[in-house]
């Protein structure tokens, strides 16, 4: 049997088999696997790509996130909106959950600004608890929202980044949006909706 490297970073493997005749095989070389598993984190984890914006990447996905939001409101009535949206959202907290280990570990780091999904988990949850006039006063004021508590951390916020492993770096976000809804509820039903035709 005699092996060699081969166009595409595969590796040649031939075999003589029991009755005499040669046949070759290619395998896909252990380094070009462990890439294409890194590209695959690197891509998921970004929400593809988003996050390694230079400037601001969680705030380019949240704002990514809003539009899809906006997006869905425009075309969906409201009951078929709210559970696409909460499809997205439980799809984005679990690909987070899933991916962030693997991003902590190509990163290099407990937290990386290049991990996005948790804002745009966040700003989905953030959505899908305040709805608010139409779909483009909806979406700018849970985004401002969001990104003011995501950014400042306030308590229990900042608490939760503390947690060990993807919790801290998933829950954090959460723990922002349910706060983020709570003050638009307070702010824009009991104040701008009193005051503001």
């Amino acid at each position: 049997m005699a092996s060699g490297p081969g166009a595409g970073g595969f590796v040649k493997v031939e075999i003589t088999d029991s009755l005499g005749y040669n046949c070759t095989e290619a395998r896909l070389c252990r380094s070009d696997t462990m890439h294409l598993d890194r590209l695959g984190v690197k891509l998921a984890s970004s929400a593809l790509g988003l996050g390694h914006l230079p400037v601001a990447p969680g705030t380019w996905a949240s704002a990514a996130a809003a539009v899809v939001y906006w997006l869905l409101r425009q075309r969906l009535a409201p009951v078929p909106c709210a559970v696409a949206l909460a499809g997205l959202f439980l799809a984005a907290l679990v690909l987070g959950l899933l991916v962030c280990p693997g991003a902590q570990k190509v990163y290099g780091e407990q937290d990386p600004g290049q991990f996005v999904l948790d804002e745009v988990a966040g700003l989905w949850l953030t959505c899908l608890a305040f709805w608010w006039r139409g779909p483009s006063q909806t979406a700018v004021a849970a985004f401002l929202a969001f990104r003011f508590f995501d950014i400042v951390k306030p308590f229990p916020v900042g608490r939760l980044e503390d947690l060990p492993g993807r919790w801290g770096v998933m829950l954090d976000d959460l723990a922002a949006a349910v706060c983020s809804a709570a003050t638009l509820w307070a702010v824009c039903y009991g104040v701008i909706d009193k005051f503001v035709p």
